[in-house]
C-alpha cells in the first residue's frame, strides 16, 4: 500500500522521505519474516516497531508538508496502526511465554 501511494509523489519528495518510508515499509517485512526465525522475538518485533514508527512520524511530516492529503494520510496511518497493535499483541504474547519457561 505505501508503495501504491507514494509512487505519484513530487519529485523532490518522492526521492527523499518518499523512498525512505518505502525502504521502511520493506524492512517491517523483512522483520516479520526475521521475527517468525528468531530465539529471541521480542528483540525483532521492537525493531519492526520502530519500523512502524518512523513510517507514522513520516506521514505526519508528508501531511504537515501538504505532500499527502488528509484522506491518504488517515488512510495509511490507520494500516500503520494496525500493524503496529499485532506486533504490540505478539511482542506481549512472546513476552508472556519467555515468563512462563522462565518459571518453568
Amino acid at each position: 500500500m505505501i508503495h501504491k501511494n507514494f509512487t505519484n509523489l513530487n519529485k523532490e519528495h518522492k526521492y527523499t522521505i518518499g523512498e525512505k518510508v518505502k525502504e521502511r515499509a520493506l524492512d517491517v517485512l523483512v522483520g516479520i519474516y526475521r521475527a517468525n526465525k528468531a530465539t529471541n522475538k521480542v528483540v525483532a518485533l521492537e525493531r519492526v516497531l520502530d519500523d512502524v514508527q518512523y513510517i507514522r512520524l513520516s506521514l505526519r511530516l508528508l501531511r504537515d508538508l501538504k505532500v499527502l492529503n488528509e484522506k491518504k494520510y488517515v488512510e495509511l496511518l490507520v494500516l500503520c496502526d494496525d500493524v503496529r497493535v499485532q506486533f504490540e499483541k505478539w511482542s506481549a504474547y512472546e513476552n508472556r511465554m519467555r515468563k512462563l519457561r522462565q518459571k518453568s
